[in-house]
């Protein structure tokens, strides 16, 4: 007998199937197509048994390679076999490497490339920006790195060509890396272009006066218009003198004083040249009558720089002497008179007895005269030191003795 299940042969007195574990159900077999047909099915049926059992131990042998895979890798023996798919595996895994190291290098390539073209316009940026530059500047100067301040404050300066900042800040560069020729020549277009900036002038004077080029802070001071910064020169530049007498005309001689400050030498002429050409004052200037003169004078101070010049014009005119006074002045006598004549100081007394008028070449008063007998007219004049004549003084003088 057969089981209706799975066809297989049934054993005498067993309930169960031995195949397929169904519970028996007896079918006559006499009919041999089903019989036939029944076998089919059943082989069918076995061949899906089998490969499902194949599979399974395949599924299990790779369930155990992976396991004992593993083992391997924590320290455990391997076959020969399992080294060889171990070997393959290391290749797959150096594939993997070296795919992961190929992208990390590319990462790493496109991170550094990206770094510097941060950089390169960070620094653009920077290169391109006047505060940033004079920043640096000034930091590099605190440094004491002088070099690198005039690079960058000469950048600034590129970037703005009028900035008057940059342009001090690089002039006081140049002087603490000790090129003050090179300072004084920035320095002087700015004050030639910025006239009202007292920074600018101060710095310049400090530079002159650091060498000693005091000739340079004269010439300064005669650009300068501007009171507020002509303050700056007033150490350095001499007060021009004075006269202590007005120019004019004045009667008979008289004298011309100059004065300055206290330490500083006046020079003068006369002739109408300069007066640094000229004497150096020492008492004041006598005009005598007749002569009208130009006085030149100019101050010298220490630092050897002239001050700016004064002119005058000074004239004393001739004015002759006055009548001389004479005592007694005329009269009659009976006894001989001792005759005085007052002469003025600096002039000569000149007489005749013959009513002629007198010279300098008549007899010169020196002491009292005495009157002469008879009836005599007596002629005096004074002449100066110039030569200027007073007019006669006469008087009739008679003198008659007693018999």
């Amino acid at each position: 007998m057969k089981c209706a299940n799975c066809g297989a042969e049934l054993k005498v007195g067993c309930i169960y199937c031995s195949v397929c574990g169904k519970e028996a159900q007896i079918v006559s077999d006499y009919n041999l197509l089903e019989d036939d047909f029944l076998r089919a099915m059943l082989k069918e049926r076995e061949d899906k048994i089998r490969q499902e059992s194949v599979r399974n131990i395949h599924q299990g042998e790779e369930k155990e390679e992976k396991h004992s895979q593993k083992k391997e890798q924590q320290g455990g023996r391997s076959s020969k076999s399992s080294q060889a798919e171990k070997a393959g595996k290391s290749a797959k895994q150096k594939r993997r490497v070296k795919k992961r190291l190929i992208f990390a290098v590319a990462a790493i390539v496109l991170l550094i490339v990206l770094i510097v073209v941060t950089v390169v316009m960070v620094n653009h940026g920077r290169a391109n920006s006047f505060d940033y530059q004079m920043d640096q500047a000034r930091i590099c100067l605190e440094e004491k790195d002088y070099r690198a301040a005039e690079n960058y404050a000469a950048h600034a300066l590129e970037l703005e060509e009028d900035s008057l900042e940059a342009k001090l800040l690089l002039a006081d560069i140049y002087v603490l890396r000790g090129e003050e020729r090179k300072a004084a020549e920035l320095l002087e277009q700015v004050c030639s272009k910025h006239s009202e900036n007292r920074e600018a002038y101060q710095k310049l004077i400090d530079i002159y006066d650091g060498l000693k080029d005091y000739q340079a802070i004269e010439k300064l001071s005669k650009e300068v218009e501007n009171e507020d910064i002509l303050e700056l020169f007033s150490e350095y530049l001499p007060v021009e003198p004075e006269f202590d007498t007005e120019q004019g005309v004045y009667i008979n001689e008289f004298s011309v004083g100059i004065f300055t400050v206290e330490g500083n030498r006046i020079y003068y002429t006369v002739d109408g040249s300069d007066p640094r050409q000229g004497m150096e004052y020492q008492t004041p200037i006598l005009i005598e009558p007749g002569n009208a003169v130009e006085i030149r004078a100019i101050a010298k101070n220490s630092y050897e720089l002239y001050s700016n010049e004064i002119r005058g014009t000074f004239e004393a005119e001739m004015q002759k002497p006055g009548k001389p006074w004479v005592s007694p002045s005329g009269g009659s006598f009976s006894e001989a008179q001792e005759i005085k004549i007052s002469v003025p100081e600096g002039c000569r007394a000149f007489y005749t007895w013959d009513g002629t008028t007198p010279t300098e070449h008549s007899s010169q008063y020196m002491e009292p005269i005495m009157t002469p007998e008879g009836n005599n007219i007596l002629s005096v004049i004074v002449i100066d030191k110039y030569g200027m004549s007073s007019d006669v003084f006469r008087c009739n003088y008679i003198y008659i003795p007693p018999i």
